[in-house]
C-alpha cells in the first residue's frame, strides 16, 4: 500500500475493529524524586519523594494501544480487588475498554512493577506478583467469556509475560481452537519457551532474545537468525513468525518463503519499554482490517518508532500514526 491507502485504512477501518486481549495484566508504577545524599544507615541513595504515577502495562498496554488506534477492546485476565487492581478497572472504564473479563483469584495480587527513579535514571525496581499458573476455575471463566463474545470479535491477542495466565499449554490450545473455529484472527506475543502450544496461530511475535531462548540458538549473524527463525516456526506451528530486533527492525518468517526484513525507522531512542506491545497491537489491527501482513508490519515499525522516542509506557494514537506514515 502507498501512503494514501495506508492513511485511509487507518482513518476508515481501524474504528471498526473489535478486539479481545487476553493475558498477564500489569500495572507499571513510577515513583520519582531527587537524590541529594547517601543514607547513613546503608550505602544507598535517599530518594526525596516527588510524585507517584501509574500506567497500564503488559497485556493492559496491548489493550490500551489497540484502543488508542481506534478499536473497541475488551481485556481479559486476572487482577485483584486491591488498590492497583481497582485503579486498572477505573482506568479502563475511562478509556471505554471492557473489563468484564478481568477476574480476581484468591490471594493473587495485581501484578505490579514499581520503579524508583531520579532524573530519568532508574534506581530500583520492586515487583509484586504471583507467577504461578492460574487455576482451572479461572481458565474456564476466561474460556466462557471468550465463547460468549467471540462472534462479535475480529482479532484476539494473547499477551504472555510468563506471569501465570498461559502456563497451561492446553489452555492456550483451547483459546486458539476457539478462535479458529469461529474464523477469528489470533496473534501471540509470548516470552515462553513452551511454543508448541501455538499451532494454528496466525502470527507469533517474540523479540530476538525470546527467539534465542525458545529454540536454544544464539543469534550472531544472518545465518543463525535464519536457523533460529525456521526452527521456531516449525516448532510452534504458527502460520507466521514476526521477530522484533530492536534497531535492526523486524523480520518476517513464513513457511516455504525467504525471510523478509523491515528496517527500523531512524529515530532518537529514549525508552524501548512497551515497543513490543505496540508492534503486536498494530499488526493485529492491520490484519483485522484485511491488510497484507507485510503492510501491517511496516505500519507497526512506524508505530514502534513513535513509542521509543518517548519515555515510559505509552500508546500510539491514530493521528500520530497517520502523521508518521506521511513523514515516513
Amino acid at each position: 500500500m502507498d501512503k494514501r491507502e495506508l492513511t485511509l485504512k487507518i482513518e476508515n477501518s481501524f474504528s471498526n475493529v473489535k478486539a479481545i486481549v487476553i493475558g498477564d495484566i500489569m500495572v507499571d508504577e513510577y515513583i520519582t524524586g531527587r537524590v541529594r545524599r547517601i543514607s547513613p544507615e546503608a550505602p544507598v541513595p535517599v530518594l526525596d519523594f516527588k510524585e507517584r504515577s501509574l500506567q497500564a502495562g503488559g497485556a493492559s498496554n496491548v489493550a490500551h494501544n489497540m484502543q488508542s488506534l481506534g478499536a473497541r477492546v475488551s481485556v481479559v485476565g486476572t487482577a485483584a480487588r486491591d488498590t492497583n487492581g481497582e485503579w486498572l478497572r477505573e482506568h479502563f472504564a475511562g478509556l471505554q475498554i471492557g473489563t468484564e473479563g478481568i477476574f480476581a483469584e484468591g490471594t493473587r495480587p495485581t501484578t505490579t512493577k514499581a520503579r524508583y527513579a531520579t532524573k530519568g535514571q532508574q534506581l530500583l525496581r520492586v515487583d509484586n506478583e504471583d507467577a504461578r499458573g492460574i487455576t482451572e476455575e479461572t481458565q474456564q471463566k476466561i474460556l466462557d467469556y471468550l465463547g460468549k463474545n467471540i462472534k462479535d470479535c475480529n482479532v484476539v491477542v494473547l499477551s504472555d509475560y510468563c506471569k501465570g495466565v498461559f502456563e497451561d499449554e492446553n489452555f492456550v490450545k483451547a483459546i486458539i481452537r476457539l478462535c479458529s473455529d469461529n474464523g477469528v484472527l489470533v496473534g501471540i506475543d509470548s516470552k515462553s519457551k513452551d511454543i508448541g502450544a501455538f499451532k494454528g496461530a496466525d502470527f507469533v511475535k517474540p523479540n530476538n532474545l525470546e527467539l534465542e531462548a525458545a529454540v536454544n540458538i544464539r543469534i550472531e549473524d544472518e545465518e543463525s537468525l535464519d536457523m533460529a527463525g525456521r526452527k521456531y516456526l516449525e516448532m510452534s506451528g504458527a502460520k507466521a513468525l514476526i521477530v522484533t530486533r530492536g534497531s535492526k527492525g523486524i523480520s518476517l518468517f513464513t513457511p516455504d518463503k525467504e525471510r523478509v526484513d523491515f528496517p527500523a525507522r531512524d529515530v532518537q531512542v529514549y525508552d524501548v519499554c512497551g515497543a513490543g506491545d505496540t508492534v503486536i497491537s498494530t499488526v493485529g489491527m492491520g490484519m483485522a482490517c484485511d491488510m497484507e501482513l507485510a503492510d501491517s508490519i511496516r505500519l507497526a515499525n512506524l508505530a514502534a518508532g513513535v513509542v521509543i522516542s518517548r519515555v515510559g509506557t505509552v500508546a500510539v494514537g491514530r493521528d500520530e500514526l497517520i502523521r508518521s506514515v506521511n513523514e515516513g
